[in-house]
């Protein structure tokens, strides 16, 4: 009767123990460090050169920062997933410029995104420390378009894609490609740091400094700025 009652509580402690270590940690804020690589200007040695080679992606509480910095140029983007709402402040020398998209912006942006079909995949990897899957995103114009995703779910973070034009993938994209201002853009995450930091409390509030502008002028003037690099 001993030996019984040892077996069942012995069964009993070895479910506890798998239940509790197969439960995976919620991870709802941090920083994605990531890689970032021009294809296509590696012709143009100063421009790729003046080029951002890393960008940081902050997260914590639905709250998005992408921080795109290199020398005296700052190009910081702030996403409320749960608001749906933007935010975009731009740095350049001496100048400063900041917008807040309206509605009709926002809608704007996401119509003039190029658009691409997505076949996910049953394959899997790592990335930066987290599980990823991938996908394939093929653009309806042009076929030859293909930009391979990896994407994570082990992030609480809601609608991670609302704004850009792979809002279908249900997770955090950890390798991606995007084209802005002519530049198509690789980005790869190398590593993770798990908190956020607030050592700055700015960190999802654009800086108060900057001329406050439309999101047209802000395209203008991103658009010129790289036309000067051609």
């Amino acid at each position: 009767m001993l030996v019984k009652q040892s077996s069942i509580f012995l069964g009993i402690c070895i479910f506890l123990l798998c239940s509790c270590t197969s439960k995976k940690e919620v991870i709802s804020e941090g920083t994605i460090i990531y890689s970032a690589d021009y294809p296509n200007h590696k012709k143009n040695i100063f421009l790729y050169n003046i080029l951002p080679k890393e960008i940081q992606i902050s997260f914590k509480d639905g709250k998005v920062r992408n921080d795109i910095s290199r020398g005296n140029f700052q190009n910081v983007l702030l996403f409320d997933c749960n608001k749906k709402q933007m935010d975009i402040y731009f740095q350049y020398g001496e100048e400063a410029f900041k917008t807040k998209l309206t509605p009709d912006e926002i809608r704007k942006m996401l119509n003039d995104q190029t658009k691409y079909d997505i076949r996910f995949s049953d394959e899997t990897d790592t990335l930066a420390g987290f599980n990823v899957k991938k996908a394939i995103a093929t653009s309806k114009k042009n076929k030859s378009d293909v930009i391979t995703l990896w994407y994570t779910e082990e992030i609480a973070l809601k609608n991670p894609n609302w704004y850009n034009t792979f809002n279908e993938v249900p997770g955090v994209l950890l390798a991606y490609s995007v084209d802005r201002f002519g530049i198509r853009m690789d980005y790869k995450a190398t590593r993770f740091i798990p908190k956020a930091d607030e050592s700055n409390k700015q960190l999802f509030t654009l800086p108060a400094k900057g001329t406050t502008i439309s999101y047209n002028e802000y395209n203008q003037k991103m658009n010129s700025l790289f036309a000067t690099f051609e």
